[in-house]
Parts: structure tokens; C-alpha cells; sequence
């Protein structure tokens, strides 16, 4: 099932809202949501997309990259962090 959840990143200062599958694991969330991003802004992620985190902004929990958004309660409108 696909979720809508907002995504915030800090060090660009802006909110985006992505649909993303709740069965995929985090750690290809985070490929697939840096790179949309890095698509959007035109910019290139320095660095490793392994150093990236999801922390979900509510529960002020990082998100472990082995499981998936379902697995992490994560339900449509939730907000996330991206760091």
C-alpha cells in the first residue's frame, strides 16, 4: 500500500511530500527519496547515501534502515526527517 508522508530536510530548509510504498525497507527509501530530491534541487549528495537517516519528527526516533515503513508505524501524514 502506498503512504503519503512529508519529508524535511534540514540542511536545504524545505519540505517535500513523497507517496512511497510501505513495504519497501528504509534504506531504500533513503536512495529513492535523496535521489529525488538531489533530482529536484539539481544537486548532488555528498557523501554516502549510507550516512543518510530517516527519524520520524513525532515520535523523535531514527528509523532503522532494516525494516519497513509499516514495521515502523510509519502511516499516511506522518512527518519525517531527512538527515
Amino acid at each position: 500500500m502506498m503512504i503519503l508522508v512529508d519529508v524535511f530536510v534540514p540542511g536545504i530548509d524545505k519540505n517535500y511530500d513523497f507517496q512511497l510504498n510501505e513495504t519497501i525497507v528504509i534504506s531504500a527509501v533513503l536512495e529513492e527519496v535523496g535521489e529525488m530530491i538531489g533530482q529536484k534541487e539539481h544537486l548532488n549528495i555528498v557523501g554516502n547515501i549510507d550516512d543518510l537517516q530517516l527519524c520520524d519528527k513525532k515520535r523523535q526516533v531514527l528509523l532503522p534502515k532494516n525494516k519497513t515503513l509499516a514495521e515502523c508505524k510509519i502511516m499516511t501524514g506522518a512527518s519525517l526527517i531527512l538527515v
